[in-house]
């Protein structure tokens, strides 16, 4: 039984200078949307990470997203469909985006032309960034393992309960408000309060945990937050792992702060947040991410 992973670029496998780990891993991704102003870009294909912080700052007003398109769905669906008996397709939370239900839609108007080729599975991360992408590398490496789709998912919703948790924060909160991402109670209670918010995915939500004063505040809480979660585990069955939007040199430092604090802790990647999940985020957004039963 051959399994093929496919996911959006919402996953975040993002690397410095452009590289990426998607194809590491045999991933195959379908890109989703930036838009600035009326100009529409397929992430990474049109739009590589780096471009996107150049326009970021270079072009006036928050820049807009959209999931990827049924069309782009479907050919990738209908590519891997002749080589693969099953595909595992992964994306965005349906709370905060339509990628599933695109995805879904496409499945449909696959089987319908394809009946007799790979089953497609539509797997909704409830997560976003690198927090879905980790996922999507494990499910890789147990495609590679010879497991089926089925065995797959249940393992990787169990992972996910249990092995893998992240809190970010960002430097302004009106990109989350602005890009419908965070509600104007919980934007205004913070901004009223000049807190620094801690920031999590629950049931595929974004909220916010825990409010503190100070940037530098806020990630040695999540630090705290991310070891208290692990309980009794020790650090050296842990994990460190960091997303950045252009702040790589604050990650670095943390990492370092971490190790010395805990020092059996591992340091996984720092990866670089994309232009989709940044658009959201805005600059100097930093999440702090660890993981059990994981390795590269």
């Amino acid at each position: 039984m051959t399994v093929k992973i496919i996911c959006d670029t919402s996953a975040d496998l993002n690397l410095p200078n452009d590289k990426t780990l998607y194809e590491k891993y045999d991933i195959s991704w379908v890109p989703m949307h930036v838009i600035f102003g009326t100009d529409d870009y397929k992430e990474l294909l049109q739009l590589k990470t780096s471009e996107f912080y150049e326009k970021l700052y270079s072009t006036e007003g928050q820049p807009h997203t959209s999931q990827s398109t049924q069309h782009d769905l479907l050919v990738a669906y209908e590519k891997y469909g002749e080589k693969y008996d099953e595909i595992i397709s992964f994306h965005l939370s349906s709370k905060i985006s339509g990628a599933v239900a695109n995805a879904q839609f496409a499945k449909k108007m696959y089987e319908k032309s394809n009946p007799d080729s790979a089953k497609v599975y539509i797997y909704d991360t409830l997560a976003g960034s690198s927090l879905m992408g980790l996922p999507v590398i494990k499910a890789a490496q147990l495609a590679k393992e010879g497991f089926n789709a089925e065995e797959i998912i249940a393992m990787i919703k169990q992972w996910q309960e249990k092995d893998i948790k992240l809190y970010f924060t960002v430097e302004d909160l009106k990109w989350l408000f602005e890009g419908g991402r965070l509600s104007r109670t919980k934007y205004y209670a913070a901004k009223i309060m000049s807190m620094s918010p801690i920031i999590t995915f629950i049931d595929g939500n974004l909220e916010v945990v825990k409010s503190v004063t100070g940037y530098d505040k806020s990630i040695k809480t999540s630090l705290k937050m991310l070891m208290d979660y692990f309980g009794d585990v020790e650090a050296k069955d842990l994990t460190l792992h960091f997303l950045e939007s252009d702040f790589r040199e604050k990650a670095e430092e943390i990492a370092k702060n971490a190790k010395k604090q805990y020092p059996g802790l591992n340091i996984g990647e720092i990866f670089r947040i994309g232009g989709v999940i940044a658009s959201h985020t805005g600059p100097q957004c930093l999440a702090l991410m660890v993981t059990r039963n994981f390795e590269f």
